[in-house]
């Protein structure tokens, strides 16, 4: 059984990311995302699985919740960066969480930032 995720935890990873969000907000997150480790743990899958199903998880939430993006940052030193990942970023997590969480203990969280699923539709006639 995998620890339950720490906000420190998150935190770095969201930061790696170039997101940023209050602990205020990342608290329930993780409240809701430790929940389905009895789930996971059910499903067999092993502890580092786990673990990353629930960072994913947790930096969906995060991401559907508001989390702000740092696009650009500077110092008084006169260094600067930016961050730019685009949607790309969010479409690997939620790829890798549905790769992952084959089993679907992942589908009770409300994790809602877009959907893969597209539909085109040709209509035509002579």
């Amino acid at each position: 059984m995998a620890a339950p995720l720490t906000p420190e935890d998150v935190q770095a990873f969201l930061a790696e990311l170039g997101y940023s969000i209050p602990s205020s907000l990342l608290t329930p997150i993780l409240c809701r995302v430790n929940s389905i480790i009895d789930c996971l743990d059910g499903a067999g899958y092993d502890d580092c699985t786990q673990t990353l199903i629930m960072m994913y998880a947790a930096a969906l939430m995060s991401a559907s919740s508001g989390a702000r993006k740092i696009k650009s940052q500077s110092a008084p030193s006169g260094a600067s960066r930016s961050f730019e990942y685009g949607d790309d970023s969010i479409t690997w997590l939620r790829d890798s969480l549905a790769a992952l969480d084959t089993s679907g203990c992942t589908g009770v969280l409300p994790i809602t930032v877009g959907s893969s699923v597209g539909f085109f539709d040709v209509v035509g006639g002579c």
